[in-house]
């Protein structure tokens, strides 16, 4: 327990990694803010999180909005009368993909900055005079292996995340004097309807992965770039933001830690 009588945000809540980090907080005594530009999809999470015994509402919201930052901190606080922790987790890779870099349109750069990085700055914004006030927060960005590993198939997503560990790193050294600590977490291989998506996208512009199912696909890339051999579960994931959102991590701030099975090794 312990997040025990802490209460955190958790952007792109509605299933997949959102969920598993969510579960992993609530597990550890959080209570959770689950939000998600799909209002049943948040709502679906805080009604299973609740049937486990957690505390949970759902507030549906678009990260891509600053408006909608304001009043999405602004509800969490009227709710629970303090905001300890933000998870910044909310993405997408778009709609296309494949190299070379020039199939890439101004929208589909513009539709990964809004959501990796200026919806993070965005919540950051909306939540730091709380956080000081209080001299207490815990912001945790999910930033991706491709930050790291540079896919020549997805370079909005790849550029876009990793401008979000920039962002993360300024917002440390800003916020580190008021108690308040940033990190970000690289996940690797997460079977999620992220995954879902891309898989048979990739499988269309990659003759290696011609004909493959959406899950061949993924397990093809585990097997060719993941030294443990095997993918990462979002409660992975969540365990590692559960350990940041935490005191044990009050001196760690402006690091990227990798959950990757190896596959980043920095």
């Amino acid at each position: 327990m312990r997040l025990k009588d802490r209460t955190a945000i958790v952007t792109g809540a509605g299933g997949g990694m959102g969920l598993g980090i969510a579960k992993c907080l609530t597990r550890e005594g959080a209570a959770i803010v689950a939000t998600d530009i799909d209002g049943d999809r948040a709502q679906a999470t805080a009604d299973q999180l609740e049937s486990e015994g957690a505390v949970a509402v759902a507030i549906t919201a678009d990260i891509t909005d600053e408006s909608a930052c304001e009043d999405l901190v602004a509800q969490a606080i009227e709710r629970f009368g303090a905001i300890d922790i933000l998870v910044n987790n909310a993405g997408h890779f778009g709609t296309i993909v494949g190299a070379p870099f020039t199939n890439f349109t101004g929208e589909e750069w513009d539709s990964n900055y809004d959501i990796h990085v200026k919806g993070p700055f965005f919540l950051c914004k909306a939540i730091a005079p709380h956080m000081i006030e209080r001299r207490y927060g815990k912001i945790i960005n999910i930033s991706s292996a491709a930050a790291k590993r540079d896919p020549t198939f997805l370079p909005t997503y790849a550029a876009a995340k990793n401008a979000m560990l920039s962002l993360t790193r300024l917002t440390a050294k800003d916020l580190g004097p008021h108690n308040i600590t940033v990190n970000a977490v690289c996940p690797g291989f997460v079977w999620t309807n992220f995954w879902h998506t891309l898989a048979p996208k990739i499988a269309e512009v990659d003759p290696t992965y011609a004909g493959k199912s959406a899950r061949e696909v993924f397990d093809l890339f585990i097997a060719n770039s993941t030294p443990m051999q095997r993918e990462q579960s979002p409660e992975d994931i969540g365990n590692m933001v559960a350990f940041l959102a935490s005191d044990e991590a009050r001196n760690v701030t402006g690091q990227t830690i990798n959950v990757s099975g190896g596959m980043v090794l920095d």
